[in-house]
C-alpha cells in the first residue's frame, strides 16, 4: 500500500510547486491507494483558488482524504468542503476504508497547540478549552480504531520534535507536546504546518513525517 501526502499548499503562494509535483506522482497513480491533504491547501483566505486546487486534484484521479488547517477558516469549512468536493473532509473524524483486503482507519484533525497564537486568543473565544477538548475527543476516536493500519492526520504536528529549525521562540505556538501520548496508539503521522520544519522525526518509534510541501 502506498500513500501520498501533502500539507500548506498555500495556493496561490506554492501552487506551482504543488502543480509539478502531480505531474511526477501521475505515472505511479495506479499504485497509489490514497492522498492525504493535510490543510492549509489556500492562503490567508484566499478561497477563490480552490477551483484551481480542485482541478489539480482531479487529474489524480484518487481517493482524497484532508484535514481542515488554520488558513481554512472555521466559518468557511462548509465553503472549502463544496469547493473541493473531490476530498473527504476529516474534523475530528475517523474515516475507515479497506484497501486490498487490509482495513485501513484514517483520523484528521487541524489538532492543536501548546500555546494559542496571539490571533487565536483575540478572534477565537474559549480556545484553551477547544483544545483541551479536542484533544480529550481525539484520545476517544484513536481507542475506537479497529483497522490493520492506522493512520493519524493532523495539520498542526503532534510533537515540537518535527519543528527544528523553526524560530524557537514560536514552536509552542506551532504544535504541541500535549499530544505525543496519543501517537503510539498510531502505526503513522502525517501532519505539516513546519514549512521549515524536520521532514521525519520518530515519537515512541512511530514515525511522523511532516509533508509541509514548501
Amino acid at each position: 500500500m502506498k500513500i501520498a501526502a501533502v500539507a500548506d499548499i498555500h495556493a496561490p503562494l506554492y501552487i506551482k510547486i504543488f502543480e509539478e509535483s502531480l505531474k511526477k506522482l501521475l505515472p505511479f497513480k495506479d499504485k497509489v491507494s490514497f492522498l492525504l491533504l493535510a490543510g492549509d491547501i489556500v492562503d490567508g483566505g484566499k478561497f477563490d483558488q480552490l477551483e484551481y486546487v480542485k482541478v489539480l486534484l482531479d487529474k489524480v484521479d484518487v481517493p482524497i482524504l484532508g484535514c481542515f488547517g488554520n488558513n481554512e477558516y472555521e466559518d468557511k469549512e462548509d465553503l472549502v468542503k463544496e469547493k473541493l468536493s473531490n476530498v473527504k473532509f476529516l474534523n475530528d473524524e475517523l474515516f475507515e476504508t479497506n484497501v486490498e483486503g487490509v482495513k485501513v482507519d484514517v483520523v484528521g484533525s487541524r489538532g492543536v497547540l501548546d500555546e494559542p497564537t496571539f490571533w487565536q486568543k483575540k478572534n477565537v473565544p474559549g480556545i484553551d478549552e477547544i483544545y483541551r477538548n479536542r484533544i480529550l475527543k481525539l484520545h476517544r476516536i484513536a481507542d475506537e480504531c479497529k483497522g490493520d493500519i492506522k493512520i493519524l492526520m493532523l495539520h498542526y504536528p503532534p510533537t515540537l520534535k518535527i519543528l527544528k529549525g523553526e524560530n524557537p521562540r514560536f514552536l509552542k505556538q506551532m504544535g504541541s507536546n500535549r499530544l505525543e501520548d496519543l501517537v503510539p496508539k498510531f502505526d503513522a503521522v502525517i501532519t505539516g504546518h513546519a514549512h521549515r520544519g524536520q521532514p521525519f522525526a520518530e515519537v515512541f518509534g512511530v514515525p511522523v513525517y511532516n509533508v509541509s510541501l514548501p
